[in-house]
């Protein structure tokens, strides 16, 4: 752990476990959802990233990953939020051996699979944590002492106070750190296949008896710019060929030609508004 990391988690207490902790309970509010999650969790897996690819796409993930760690410095300091297995690190000794990552999730039996995954990386550039996206636990007390990127796949999504969420992230970044935000797409393909079989296509509010979820907007896309800047905010799409609610599922294989024809594809932008599973919000925080 480097000098910076061991400042920034200084005030938190490492278990038995080799997970630290800032959770004394949970929020009541995602009471419901956190036990969905710990009931997926306590799950046996044979494979991964067989299992992964039933609800994203590996190709394109791992893609983004390397695309967003192509911005960040030499030794550079990640917090995933929500990472849940972390699998989106796990090449990164090969890939990035200089850079650290945190991983917060409130569900702390994902870590269990976090810990197969990602092997010799736990405790090494890999540092696990069972805490709050909405009440980061890092005092940062020194504009040079937090993270240079935030990232969260499909995880603020599921946050009711996404403000507070983005506000939190805001606030953890060093001056000229990113943050990275993937979220559902309000599909436009997607929305015209449901409707042709009669599916409900849910946008926004309580899944009954599961989650919240509300899909990426352009609120949200406001409030992201209202924290780091217009000027500092891209709006992206990706996973146009992986839709899993469509019975496609197939296409997220680990090197999927499927994968590489739409990590392509995430570079014209009509196309990715109209068949899109994902948008992606990416941010700068201003260096002034």
């Amino acid at each position: 752990m480097n000098n910076r990391l061991e400042s920034l988690m200084s005030n938190i207490e490492l278990g038995p476990d080799e997970i630290y902790s800032s959770i004394e309970n949970t929020d009541f509010a995602q009471s419901t959802e956190i036990k969905l999650r710990e009931k997926v969790a306590s799950q046996h897996y044979d494979d991964y990233l067989s299992a992964i690819a039933n609800s994203h796409s590996v190709t394109v993930m791992d893609y983004e990953v390397e695309r967003f760690l192509s911005k960040l410095p030499q030794n550079a300091l990640i917090l995933d939020v929500g990472g849940c297995w972390g699998w989106h690190w796990r090449n990164l000794a090969e890939k990035r051996p200089d850079v650290s990552v945190v991983i917060i999730d409130f569900v702390k039996t994902n870590f269990i699979h976090a810990k197969n995954v990602l092997g010799d990386l736990v405790g090494k550039q890999v540092t696990l944590m069972h805490a709050d996206a909405t009440n980061l636990p890092f005092k940062i007390e020194d504009k040079f002492l937090g993270f240079d990127g935030v990232w969260t796949v499909q995880t603020f999504q599921h946050i009711p106070d996404f403000p507070k969420a983005v506000s939190e992230a805001h606030r953890v970044l060093i001056k000229g750190g990113y943050f990275a935000n993937y979220s559902l797409h309000i599909t436009p393909f997607n929305r015209f296949v449901y409707m042709c079989f009669g599916k409900k296509f849910h946008i926004k509010g309580e899944v009954t008896g599961s989650y919240f979820l509300e899909r990426a907007n352009n609120t949200q896309l406001g409030i992201i710019s209202n924290f780091f800047g217009a000027e500092n905010t891209e709006d992206r799409f990706t996973e146009s060929l992986f839709h899993p609610d469509l019975k496609l599922g197939f296409t997220g294989r680990v090197n999927s030609k499927f994968g590489i024809v739409d990590i392509w594809l995430s570079k014209i932008p009509f196309f990715g508004r109209i068949f899109a599973r994902q948008r992606v919000f990416l941010a700068k925080k201003s260096k002034y």
